[in-house]
């Protein structure tokens, strides 16, 4: 139901007098300062965000919502951090190959546990680890990949318009789906390749987000990966390598509906 100017223009005027580019800028020019070194969950610099938002919400009028008049809805969160080798080794054909930490991979624990261990897993390549029913897209093809490590592409498919929504970014090309993915079948762990490209941020990026702490939600029933990973092309193609493998007519193969998931060793 539409208002009535009568009724809408108070409204308009409150927020014409607090909603200017100074105020939009002075806000942002604080939160992100380097002084509030990121605003860690948990650390003083989140409290002074937190505290600087009460406070300018109060000072526009505006009241707190929760019990016993706080500002703030308490939640349990975890923090993990993860210590990984310098370098992940991979046993192909009777060959070594070895990522480095950092400059060939990063990752994180999947699993809220003191210590979490994986040996002996198989690699499979699944393309873009993607079931959509409603885009006739199924890089699994019904294959058992339990206890496996699953090497997949970043992104969607997006050449096509007609495949998904083109160079529009679905749910299906984030790395949170990719995971989830993984675990639902019952994967080990899982490696996104990065390219720049298909992320649309550089490697640095991914060694900043995922090179420290991961926060997350207290885990509950759900199926969970016992690793979360990023490596490079480079780092992927070199391993594959060594398999027998070209990483250029796997990511082809991948482009179509009728790609079936590739065991690599």
């Amino acid at each position: 139901m539409a208002q009535s100017p009568a009724l809408t223009a108070p409204v308009e005027k409150a927020a014409r007098t607090y909603i200017t580019r100074g105020a939009l800028e002075a806000a942002v020019r604080f939160l992100s300062s380097d002084l509030l070194e990121g605003r860690g969950p948990g650390t003083r610099a989140d409290q002074l965000a937190r505290l600087y938002l009460q406070t300018r919400l109060e000072s526009m009028g505006y009241s707190a919502a929760f019990a016993g008049g706080s500002w703030q809805q308490p939640f349990d969160i975890v923090g993990i951090k993860s210590q990984f080798p310098k370098s992940w080794s991979f046993q192909v054909r009777g060959q070594r190959v070895d990522l480095a930490w950092r400059d060939d991979y990063i990752a994180a624990s999947g699993l809220q546990s003191d210590k979490v261990a994986l040996t002996d897993a198989e690699l499979v390549f699944v393309g873009y680890g993607i079931q959509a029913p409603e885009y006739q897209w199924d890089d699994f093809k019904g294959v058992d990949v339990a206890g496996t490590i699953l090497v997949m592409m970043n992104n969607d498919p997006d050449w096509d318009p007609n495949l998904f929504a083109g160079k529009r970014r679905l749910y299906y090309g984030r790395w949170d789906y990719k995971y989830a993915s993984a675990a639902r079948h019952r994967a080990a762990g899982a490696i996104i390749i990065h390219t720049t490209p298909s992320a649309g941020y550089p490697w640095q990026v991914v060694q900043s987000s995922w090179g420290g702490e991961q926060f997350e939600l207290p885990a509950g029933s759900e199926a969970r990966l016992r690793l979360k990973a990023w490596a490079t092309e480079q780092a992927v193609r070199r391993l594959l390598q060594v398999g027998g493998q070209d990483l250029d007519k796997l990511l082809a193969a991948a482009r179509s509906r009728d790609f079936k998931p590739v065991p690599l060793g």
